[in-house]
């Protein structure tokens, strides 16, 4: 895996000279949004600084776990929250959909902005996806793909589709149907989709299936690519990391030891000239999780791009003693914040690691732990 220096979004420490006047810092500070549904009418977005990390990402943390940052910085209230309330997040910016037990009702879409505080309402969800279809992030677009219950397709069967939401150059946010003709139908089995990842072109989307192999969809030219065979060795959103010049996400591998970070070098879009293309070279990192872990407490883990070339990883756990009537009523939130470099020996390990435990709860067994958006965003503050 080649190394090339991140030119964007490098975070550190910014100094600026004022004529007769001291130097003044401006110190990024970095914070991880979580969203729970721990209240009766609807969700909460949390905030918290990880810059106050102190905790041995490898110790039991129970004890030293503390409630999460009060109050939200954002509530949604909704009906029937939990059943089908999906969460995204692309960059500073998350996004809400909640669906009903109408498939043929639009899914509205609100945007929340965690840097300046700002709610917009975006287009709903176009019908001919209102059936619960998969809604991720990948690069600055959210992408809606799924099945619908109301279009066939020439053999009869429901139709498959590719939507993306993006802002245009005036600032507003469109799904690519209502601004051109639709993309051709995903080549794959989409309920079957595995993991993806944005190309650094900035237009290129990656997709693993089981059964079906990888594929890439560019945004341009609106076409798909195939790739091979082979899968992406991750679950669910990878993010490109410039200074390693690979992809980064959590490893499929081996359900035991869920939560393990890897490194994977970025496929080339253009594919393999009609031919299949070679599986891309990958690394598991070293010291990405926590050495200790109680395997029977663990119930799902996620992966966060902090920015600035440091990742966090995110573990729901059950409390000790609390009966299974009671595991999503209390639970633990453990967070581990770390970078990633290559050593001497060419091996991937995870640095600067700090961790803290956290309080946690949601009120609905529909609404997922996985289904939690974590994104990290960066807040610039001035020190004279």
């Amino acid at each position: 895996m080649s190394k090339r220096h991140r030119s964007d979004d490098d975070g550190g420490e910014l100094e600026s000279r004022r004529p007769h006047s001291r130097h003044r810092r401006r110190r990024r500070r970095r914070h991880l949004y979580v969203v729970l549904d721990d209240w009766s009418k609807g969700y909460s977005v949390y905030k918290v600084d990880v810059d106050g990390f102190d905790g041995d990402p490898d110790a039991d943390l129970d004890d030293e776990a503390v409630r999460l940052p009060e109050p939200p910085v954002f509530r949604l209230e909704t009906a029937d929250y939990g059943r089908f309330g999906i969460f995204v997040a692309v960059g500073s910016r998350i996004f809400a959909t909640h669906y009903s037990e109408d498939t043929n009702a639009r899914a509205p879409v609100l945007m929340f902005d965690t840097v300046t505080g700002g709610l917009a309402v975006c287009p709903g969800v176009p019908a001919e996806l209102c059936n619960q279809p998969m809604i991720f992030p990948a690069g600055d677009k959210v992408y809606a793909m799924g099945r619908s219950k109301i279009k066939m397709d020439a053999r009869g069967e429901s139709r498959k589709y590719l939507e993306e939401l993006a802002a245009d150059g005036e600032g507003s946010w469109a799904w690519s149907s209502s601004v051109d003709d639709r993309a051709p139908p995903p080549p794959f089995d989409v309920e079957r989709a595995r993991c993806h990842a944005a190309h650094p072109d900035g237009r290129t989307v990656f997709f693993s299936a089981h059964g079906d192999g990888t594929y890439s969809f560019d945004a341009g030219t609106r076409g798909w690519t195939r790739h091979g065979e082979w899968m992406l060795p991750f679950d669910g959103q990878a993010y490109y990391d410039g200074e390693l010049d690979a992809w980064v996400g959590l490893w499929s591998g081996h359900s035991g030891r869920r939560g393990r970070v890897c490194s994977c070098d970025v496929v080339d879009p253009r594919g393999g000239g009609g031919g299949e293309q070679p599986p891309p070279a990958w690394k598991l990192a070293v010291r990405s999780h926590p050495a200790w872990r109680a395997r029977s407490r663990f119930l799902s883990v996620a992966l966060a791009r902090m920015g600035g070339g440091e990742f966090c990883v995110v573990e729901w756990r059950s409390r000790r003693g609390v009966s299974e009537e009671e595991l999503h009523e209390r639970c633990l939130l453990y967070a581990t914040t770390f970078r990633l470099r290559y050593d001497r020996d060419g091996s991937l390990e995870a640095t600067d690691r700090r961790a803290r435990a956290f309080t946690a709860r949601k009120k609905s067994d529909e609404f997922e732990w996985s289904s939690m958006v974590l994104t990290g965003t960066w807040a610039t503050t001035r020190r004279a």
